[in-house]
Formats: structure tokens, sequence, C-alpha cells
């Protein structure tokens, strides 16, 4: 650290920060006077002049407030709305080193937390750095008179209202000015809070979720906008319930192909589905590729959400059997494999936090397990599930410290971590994905 005024005053620390390493969220990570010190918007070699957040026992949080030696690595961020907008937080580094980084990251949250090094640490998955993303979710909000459509502010609830989005795929770039020129013409527009934007194999579509209802007139207004677009339009009420104003594919569902598979998975707007359809589809091959499934195999998808790993899985194994905590994924998981004509498939619904030892699944013996937990992990299913596993597990992280967590349980079980992949899942963002290899060597 270099000196230069021994203060720190009004939330400023005026000294000048060196950036030593990256935090597993992408925060620069830096000592200062005995606490860590993370900094948003820094990069690793950095020094930095930064403005305090929040202040602990243990730590400092802070945000860069000047540059004074940039990396090389540090870039200007395209999008106009970058220093207010919540959506993405790492446009000012290099989509290269963005890469970099979150591979370190991975790598360096095995190593502290479960003594843990690949022994093979494969090329990461690439994605487009802009226009990769198929969906996104817009807050909608009426202040004074004016809508404002867009993402949440860094650090607030306040709606930044987007003009442009450069991660949206084209088909979707238009959509937000779309609905700031049309959702004004509605008697109870104030009703409408936040809209799903979605593409799909079948065309673009659009959720409005309405907390009180709309009258016809509305409706009649909205099927207009969704004719004029070419939209496939859906409407959400308070309780979560969705139907089809309109959809000029003749499907009243949207669909995602998985062509080398042969699989065509529907899904509703709410359902939960990967917003890079790229690297999902090299993700699957991967997987597939790694575990090497043989016809023989019977095969556990635990979090499987529509069946995006099981339905193609169900092409090369003897069977797949599915498990997903929402009954209503389930249900459509099930009505997946009826599409695409899979009979070699179960699907049961089970919170995969609580006890299963009454699960009918579990009575079984897997030649193959495939994890895809949410950012909270999967510890308790490990842990219950210890004598079935098989040799091969394939862990699809989404939170690097809870993929160290549950790597240290697997480690307990005997288990080394065969291979590792970062996916750049979600490019000028601090989100990390990555996809462990796990085999066991001792029971």
């Amino acid at each position: 650290m270099r000196s230069h005024r021994a203060s720190s005053t009004s939330g400023r620390i005026d000294e000048e920060v060196h950036i030593d390493a990256l935090s597993h969220d992408g925060r620069g990570l830096a000592r200062y006077r005995g606490k860590a010190l993370f900094v948003e918007g820094a990069l690793q070699g950095e020094d930095v002049k930064v403005q305090v957040t929040e202040e602990k026992r243990r730590f400092i949080s802070a945000r860069t407030r000047e540059v004074v030696k940039p990396s090389a690595e540090r870039c200007l961020p395209p999008c106009r709305h970058f220093k207010q907008c919540g959506g993405c937080s790492l446009q000012y580094w290099s989509h290269q080193g963005q890469i970099k980084g979150k591979q370190q990251i991975v790598l360096d949250q095995l190593r502290r937390f479960a003594d843990q090094v690949p022994l093979e640490v494969n090329e990461p998955l690439l994605s487009e750095p802009y226009g990769y993303r198929y969906r996104c979710r817009l807050s909608i909000r009426w202040k004074k008179g004016h809508l404002h459509i867009g993402f949440r502010e860094k650090s607030s609830q306040a709606i930044c209202s987007i003009t442009e989005c450069p991660v949206l795929v084209e088909p979707l770039q238009a959509l937000p000015q779309q609905l700031r020129t049309h959702l004004p013409e509605l008697k109870a527009r104030e009703a409408i809070t936040h809209t799903e934007c979605f593409l799909a194999d079948n065309g673009v579509g659009v959720l409005l979720r309405n907390i009180r209802s709309l009258p016809d007139e509305d409706h009649r207004r909205l099927i207009r906008f969704a004719e004029d677009h070419k939209l496939q339009l859906y409407l959400q009420d308070n309780n979560g319930q969705v139907k089809c104003l309109h959809a000029p594919s003749g499907q009243n569902w949207p669909t995602y192909q998985l062509p080398k598979y042969q699989v065509e998975l529907e899904f509703q707007p709410q359902d939960f589905t990967q917003v890079n359809w790229f690297v999902n589809r090299d993700m699957i091959t991967r997987a597939i590729e790694w575990l090497q499934p043989k016809i023989t195999d019977n095969v556990l998808d635990l979090f499987c959400g529509l069946g995006n790993f099981s339905l193609p899985l169900a092409r090369k194994a003897a069977f797949v059997t599915g498990v997903e905590g929402s009954e209503s994924s389930v249900e459509r998981a099930k009505d997946n494999a009826k599409r695409n004509s899979l009979d070699n498939t179960a699907f049961y619904a089970a919170d995969l936090s609580a006890d299963l030892a009454s699960q009918p699944w579990t009575q079984k013996q897997y030649d193959i397990v495939l994890l895809d937990p949410p950012r909270t992990g999967a510890q308790e299913v490990i842990k219950q599930m210890s004598n079935l596993l098989p040799p091969k597990v394939l862990y699809i992280s989404c939170n690097p410290a809870t993929l160290a967590r549950d790597t240290g349980i697997l480690a307990e079980q005997g288990f080394i971590i065969q291979r590792l992949s970062v996916m750049d899942m979600f490019p000028q963002t601090a989100h990390v994905e990555s996809m462990a290899l796990f085999v066991r060597t001792k029971k």
C-alpha cells in the first residue's frame, strides 16, 4: 500500500490500495489496517483509491473511486447504462481477463476450502461477450407519471431505466422501448410490475406480471401490441398463474431444442431455463463426453428441472431418474419426456435438502449421478447419499464457494476431482459457472 495521507474520513480511504487478488464474487481483495478490504470495480494488480460502503469487525467493503494504476486487462464499458445499472458488473474487464479470472477464482476456492486440486483443467466453455442472453427480467415502475423500465441500480432498489442492453440477443433488443411506448396506453398500467422477455425457438415472448386484474379493454390493447410485434404474450396474476394471451406460432408455450440429441423441451415463461443457450448446448455435450454413459447405465439427475440434462442422457443410457424440488417442473419434465418419446425416464418431486430415506428413488443403484444445484449447493443430499453415490459424479456449479464446500464432503467420501471446466455462461457479470467430474478412488 502506498500511503499519501494516513487518514480515513467520510468513508474515503485516501491511500492507494494495491489489489492483491480477487474474491470469489469478483471484487478486488486487499488488506487495510489488518482487515480484508473488498473493492468493487477493481482488478488484480491495480492501485486504486476507494470509497468505503460498509465496515465490519473483520472486513471492509468499498467501491473504486479512482484507478491510479490500471491493469492491462481494464477496458472501457460499451454500455451507456453501466455506471448505474446493476445488471452487469464487469464490463470494465476484458472478456479474456474475465474467463481467466473466473477460472482462478474456482481453483483458489477449491484449494483454500477443500484442499483439492483437479487432476485436469479443461478449456473453458466460451460464449460471445455480448448478445448472448436469451431472456431477461425487467422491473416496471411508475414515478410521478413517468414509466421506468429496466434493471435495478447497483446496490439499490431504484430502477435504472434502460434504452439498450447489449448482452441481450438481437431479437430482444427492441423490447424495452416497445414496452415503454405501449404500456402507457393501458388503463390499469400501474398494475403491471415486471416483465420477463425471452427468445424461444418458436418466437419472441413477453410475460407481464400484473398484481390485479386488467380490464377487457387492456387485454385487447395488449393483443394488438403482440400482433403488431409478432410476440407471444402471457399474463401472470398475483397467485402466480400464467395464461397465454396471444401465440402467433400456434403453440401456447415456448420451446427450445437440443438438436444434437433430437430433443425439444417445452417450458412456461416463468420456468427456470438457462439464459445462455449457446453455452447450455456445449455444457450438455461436454457433460456427456465426460460421463461416457453406456446403453446399460442407470443415471440419477438431481435438481433436474425441466429435463435439460435428463432427456439428452436418456438418449444414451438405459434409464434416467430425475429429481427436482419444484412439482410444476417435474410435471413439465414428464411431459417433455413424452413429447420426445423417451419412456426410459422417471421424474420425482422431492426437497433435496430434507430427509430422503423414504424416497423410492434412493432404493436403487446408479452408475452415474449428475448434480445441478442452485447457489446454495448440494451438501444435504451428498451427505445422505454417501452409500448411493457411484464411481462417477458430475457436479454443475453456479457458486464457487458452495462447490468448494461440497467438494470437501465428497473428498471425505473418497472422491477426487478428475476434471474441471469453467463455463462462460454470464459474460460481463460476476457469476461463475463451472463443472467438475468427481471419481471415487476409495470408500
